[in-house]
């Protein structure tokens, strides 16, 4: 019993001895029963328990039951991390074990993981214990129930049951660095650009990736390019202000080799102080003409990252105007369209490392017809013995992209990212 409830069951005893005072009990169990049924409203005084009802043996072992009663229903979290040091559950914060622990059990919880080393599939229920939590669900995990017994799983509004995009031909480059940009030059050549120590790195090469490095752009990171419908080469790309520390989304008009820019205009999208995942935008030339940008996005430290995006007022793509909603959330990453025609848009992206090592970085196939609300499946369509993030492609025919991205080990911390390549086939 806590020291709350013993002292305002001597009060109660003290007084009632004395005047028969009003309802002590109820006072020192209110945080009790409102922590316990926040749904309830507090009763009002004259429905509450009289002043002549004593506090009886009774009383004191049913709330002392209540208690462990509560306690043995809880899953016991350091048990599950005891003998899964690695799993799932310890890659979250406190905060979000606590959450799964009220609405699961310890047994449950060890199936999980043990699912996930065995299967890669855990119960549409321990799926649940994320959804509830407001936690990212793994992605690429199976779901062991077959998905006609459950009408309600939450991943049916945003998946477009169908074949799956295929990866084939992944292969490493010599390259090290993240955020790939991969545009096309002439038949026979492509441009390549990817973040490298200090700034952005220009390459170019063979329809194979065979490489050569033209120069870099100094202080800029996550460098995008697209050929507006006002006949300009334009560049999206962030910047971090030194004196501020906060990263910021500018664009600018790039020359033709890509080694330099002019007119830099910011966007007036920053980084919040919060945000530990934001950025890697990536711009797009709408049907009509506007440029659509799309980046990561947090609401704090602790909400799963989205994707996020702005349309341009005019075709030039200077002035943009934040577009409502979220396109993806749920913690994926690093979008990349692919294609933006009326009715047929599609794109790439990847997911959280929030689930490392465990649940790897992957890439996930999408579709939409206006670039606003996107339908994908929630499987993975890259290897799981590898993290890969960043994608960039072009097209090679109807149904074949050249892809390059990023690639990292299954593990937390410091990394370091490689590029690779691979074709994408479409379903």
């Amino acid at each position: 019993m806590n020291k709350s409830i013993k002292i305002g069951i001597i009060l109660f005893l003290l007084l009632q001895s004395c005047t028969g005072n009003e309802n002590v009990e109820n006072q020192a169990s209110g945080d009790l029963i409102q922590e316990n049924t926040p749904i309830n409203k507090p009763s009002p005084q004259g429905e509450n328990k009289t002043q002549d009802e004593p506090l009886t043996n009774s009383n004191k072992e049913s709330e002392k039951e209540k208690d462990e009663q509560s306690s043995k229903n809880k899953a016991n979290i350091d048990e599950v991390l005891k003998e899964f040091p690695e799993g799932a559950l310890s890659f979250l914060s406190t905060k979000e074990q606590e959450c799964i622990a009220e609405i699961s059990s310890t047994e449950s919880l060890k199936d999980m993981e043990k699912n996930l080393i065995q299967e890669g599939a855990i119960l549409q229920q321990q799926m649940d214990y994320f959804t509830n939590c407001n936690i990212p669900s793994p992605p690429g995990i199976g779901i062991k129930e077959a998905p006609r017994s459950n009408k309600n799983n939450s991943s049916d509004s945003t998946s477009n049951i169908g074949p799956l995009a295929k990866i084939e031909n992944l292969t490493s480059l010599e390259f090290f660095g993240t955020s790939p940009h991969l545009e096309r030059v002439n038949d026979s050549t492509v441009r390549l650009f990817y973040n490298d120590l200090g700034g952005v790195a220009v390459l170019l090469c063979s329809n194979d990736l065979n490489c050569e490095t033209q120069g870099s752009i100094q202080f800029i990171t996550d460098l995008t390019i697209v050929q507006t419908k006002a006949g300009e080469r334009r560049g999206y790309f962030v910047e971090l202000n030194p004196n501020t520390r906060e990263s910021g989304i500018f664009t600018a008009t790039f020359s033709e080799d890509g080694l330099s820019y002019s007119n830099k205009t910011p966007l007036g999208i920053t980084a919040q102080k919060d945000e530990i995942a934001w950025g890697v935008p990536d711009a797009v030339v709408m049907p009509n003409g506007l440029v659509r940008v799309y980046w990561v996005y947090t609401e704090d430290r602790t909400s799963p990252e989205k994707i996020v995006s702005a349309t341009s007022k005019t075709e030039k793509g200077t002035e943009f105007t934040i577009d409502p909603g979220y396109r993806v959330d749920n913690g994926y990453v690093d979008f990349e369209v692919l294609k933006a025609e009326d009715g047929d848009w599609k794109a790439l992206m990847s997911y959280t490392p929030h689930y490392l090592p465990s649940t790897p970085q992957s890439l996930f196939y999408a579709t939409s017809k206006d670039g606003l609300t996107w339908e994908f499946i929630e499987e993975r369509i890259t290897p799981k013995d590898y993290s890969y993030l960043d994608p960039t492609g072009i097209p090679i025919d109807e149904k074949s992209y050249l892809i390059v991205m990023g690639g990292a080990p299954n593990a937390m911390g410091d990394r370091i990212y490689q590029l690779f390549t691979a074709e994408l086939i479409l379903p």
